[in-house]
């Protein structure tokens, strides 16, 4: 398991420091964000406070910073845990795969052609 900084008395993480922390890293003002999220300034300040927040209001901040807390946040659960979501690395998988076998063809073909011409 990932360990995090954002961890709180109860060992999970601090949503609102890992909020803080990003906006920080963006270098945008809490006031952007609650621009955008059309809030009061005062209330994306409480966010960074609260060691948790409602799904939608984190959705929310996803969507507005273009950026994936739900990840941040399954990162740091066992990797031993489920998940109904779908595997990002399979497309990948399958194309390694396929560049094997395009690999196997080739040197296969190239011997061919190098005991043609006797060099092999």
């Amino acid at each position: 398991m990932a360990k995090s900084k954002f961890k709180s008395q109860k060992n999970s993480p601090h949503i609102g420091e890992m909020l803080s922390e990003r906006i920080k890293k963006r270098r945008i003002s809490k006031a952007a964000v609650s621009r955008a999220m059309q809030r009061a300034p005062e209330t994306v300040h409480r966010f960074t406070k609260r060691h948790s927040l409602q799904t939608e209001i984190l959705w929310q901040l996803c969507t507005v910073m273009k950026h994936n807390f739900f990840a941040d946040l399954a990162a740091q659960l066992p990797a031993a845990f489920t998940t109904n979501a779908p595997d990002p690395t399979a497309p990948l998988q399958e194309r390694i795969a396929a560049l094997e076998e395009e690999n196997k063809v080739l040197t296969t073909k190239v011997e061919t052609l190098m005991a043609v011409v006797g060099k092999g």
